[in-house]
């Protein structure tokens, strides 16, 4: 499965480099730029993880990255509820970073102590609450799979819908327009042939979001 790992590591990698991209004309486009910036952080730190080759980076920065980025979302909750962007996302997000380093940095923590847990007998050890919490997560992130697949198609058709000629008198077609899903906000969409485009469509941020989120559940359910 090394190959598989590998392509994952590549995968995240790339949706960091994305993010990044998409962070540049943040501001110009109405999105939020310290959504972006941890967004980009979370593909990079997945990438990191899934890297046959080690992390470069020491795991204090890594848990300082999103412990920040957890914290940071979850005053936005506080302030403005869940409906502001994707807020609570994010707190899911940098909440399902950290556990996964924990769980990581407890592994690598060793076989003496791994032993001594074990000694202990009884169901409920470190490993049962570990995957408990990790098949939550990996819900949580199969769901938010699923709600960016509809706002991809929201958005495709949102961007495919031809104004149609209106009789006088009639009443005006209705326009379906698409909701904000957490997670996957309606940012606004960039204008024709300008730089960067592509990359700062509606649609592109739905299948990066998805993409991501399913590489998070995959994550978490090899940790079971």
């Amino acid at each position: 499965m090394a190959w598989f790992t590998a392509l994952l590591a590549a995968v995240s990698l790339g949706l960091g480099l994305l993010h990044l991209l998409r962070l540049v004309t943040a501001r110009r486009d109405g999105r939020s730029v310290v959504g972006e910036a941890s967004h980009a952080a979370m593909g990079f730190g997945m990438a990191a993880m899934f890297s046959p080759v080690g992390d470069p980076v020491p795991p204090a920065v890594w848990i300082a990255v999103f412990a920040l980025s957890a914290a940071w979302f979850a005053a936005s909750v506080l302030r403005t509820g869940l409906v502001a962007d994707d807020a609570g996302h994010h707190v899911v997000c940098g909440v399902a970073m950290l556990f996964m380093l924990g769980v990581g940095l407890q592994a690598e923590a060793g076989g003496a102590a791994g032993a001594h847990a074990h000694h202990g007998g009884g169901v409920a050890g470190p490993g049962a609450w570990a995957s408990f919490v990790a098949i939550g997560l990996a819900g949580y992130f199969a769901w938010h799979v699923m709600r960016c697949g509809d706002r991809f198609a929201m958005a495709r058709r949102a961007r495919l819908a031809v104004p149609q000629p209106v009789t006088v008198g009639a009443p005006a077609p209705a326009v379906e327009t698409a909701s904000v899903v957490p997670g996957c906000a309606a940012h606004a969409p960039a204008a024709e042939g300008s730089t960067l485009g592509a990359l700062r469509t509606p649609q592109t941020a739905a299948v990066a979001h998805l993409v991501m989120a399913a590489a998070m559940a995959v994550m978490l359910l090899t940790m079971i």
